[in-house]
């Protein structure tokens, strides 16, 4: 990676103490060009996500049979279900299972909410 000189002028100032600074050229060197992320990887002891209730959920299923799943195995608790698929959307490295995963979340967060009005 190359760097930059970058040089700008910094306007004179008071600080807190009283003491005066005159303006100044200021010299820099600066990266030139953007550094690329590396993809993250999981350590092999965290790599399966261990859920507390096993639903039966799978991205394959139509969504009604995996909401349904969902509330039978928390016993028709709407915030835990949402906050199982929650934790599955946040830790999963499967873009599709993501998308399911938060769309199930929102589905219930939002039921949730409605039944306590």
């Amino acid at each position: 990676m190359t760097t930059a000189l970058v040089t700008y002028k910094r306007g004179a100032y008071v600080d807190a103490y009283g003491h005066k600074h005159p303006a100044k050229l200021i010299k820099r060197s600066a990266p030139s060009k953007k550094r690329k992320k590396r993809k993250k990887s999981t350590s092999k002891g965290r790599r399966w996500f261990a859920p507390k209730v096993r639903s039966g959920w799978e991205k394959g299923m139509p969504a009604g049979k995996r909401r349904r799943l969902l509330l039978k195995a928390h016993k028709g608790n709407l915030l835990s279900a949402a906050r199982s698929k929650q934790a599955l959307a946040n830790v999963t490295q499967d873009e599709e299972t993501r998308v399911l995963a938060l769309a199930d979340a929102r589905f219930f967060f939002e039921r949730h909410k409605k039944e306590e009005k």
